[in-house]
């Protein structure tokens, strides 16, 4: 066993997804480099330390990242996982239709082509969304939607979030999402690609004003199983699936990694997959120690939800 990155201090700057499988995004601040650290099938402990920095920037243009320049520190209860310096030179604002400032590189973002989505998680639990067409379903993957469809495409953001707006005001479709309670239906609600298509497609139905949906550009494209991105394969029975009991508190997640569905990674230990949320880890200084278990999940009697 090994701390893969031994004397050097390493903080987590966040998670993704390739053809190989999920990986960690792991910013070495001695080094000044970002790391992508595979996981999928991988044996190895992540430890979750005090000390916080900025994660660094992303380049709206290249879809590069880069570690903070100023290696700032920032405070234990800071909402915030960039510094200002980072937050400008990025210019990112997910919710850019609700501000009175978009940034010049928010602004040429927009002008470039966009998808809008509609995200099943659970049953009676499905999300609009948008995403530059650039990167592919990645803005999927990230949020842990468990299937989608694409809902229309688009030349620029503006358009996209007008349909984005008509899908949200449909009984049944949500804007947003907690981490939690991802974390929550991931483990205690069975998936079944066959009934997500179901709930996708009712979704669909209850768009009350077809027409006025229509001229905004929808267009719904064949349901997307996401499971292989996650899993290397079909997901994991839900009925060998659980949060620990202390999921929200701890600052250590182990096992053989069975996969990712989003920010939530999926330990193997003695015939269970256990859910390890780490969303509110990103920004902390971290261990990553290769080939070891350092702790032991106790299973406990599960009471799963049904369809």
């Amino acid at each position: 066993m090994s701390n893969l990155f031994a004397n050097h201090s390493v903080i987590l700057a966040g998670y993704g997804f390739s053809a190989d499988g999920p990986y960690l995004t792991v910013n070495d601040l001695a080094e000044g480099t970002v790391n992508y650290v595979p996981i999928l099938g991988r044996t190895f402990s992540l430890r979750k330390l005090p000390r916080r920095h900025c994660i660094g920037r992303f380049d709206l243009e290249t879809y590069e990242k880069s570690v903070c320049p100023l290696d700032v520190e920032l405070l234990p209860d800071s909402k915030e996982d960039m510094c200002p310096a980072c937050i400008e030179a990025t210019g990112f604002n997910p919710s850019f239709y609700f501000s009175s400032y978009v940034s010049p590189q928010q602004r040429a973002y927009n002008q470039t082509p966009h998808y809008v989505y509609l995200a099943y998680f659970a049953p009676g639990y499905v999300k609009a969304g948008i995403s530059s067409e650039m990167r592919g379903i990645e803005r999927l993957l990230e949020q842990g939607a468990r299937a989608a469809r694409v809902a229309g495409r688009f030349t620029c953001a503006d358009d996209a979030r007008a349909l984005e707006a008509a899908l949200c005001a449909c009984d049944g479709v949500a804007e947003t999402m907690r981490a939690s309670l991802k974390a929550k239906l991931l483990a205690d609600t069975p998936y079944s690609f066959d009934a997500a298509c179901r709930e996708l497609a009712d979704a669909v139905a209850r768009v009350e004003d077809v027409d006025a949906v229509a001229q905004a550009g929808f267009c719904p494209e064949d349901p997307l199983d996401l499971s292989p991105y996650y899993f290397g394969g079909p997901s994991p029975d839900a009925y060998a699936m659980q949060l620990p009991a202390d999921w929200d508190t701890t600052d250590v997640c182990a096992g053989v990694c069975a996969g990712m569905v989003g920010a939530n990674l999926v330990f193997w230990q003695d015939g269970t997959n256990f859910v390890a949320p780490i969303k509110q880890w990103e920004s902390h200084e971290i261990e990553f120690l290769d080939d070891e278990v350092a702790c032991e999940y106790a299973t406990e009697p599960q009471q799963i939800s049904l369809f």
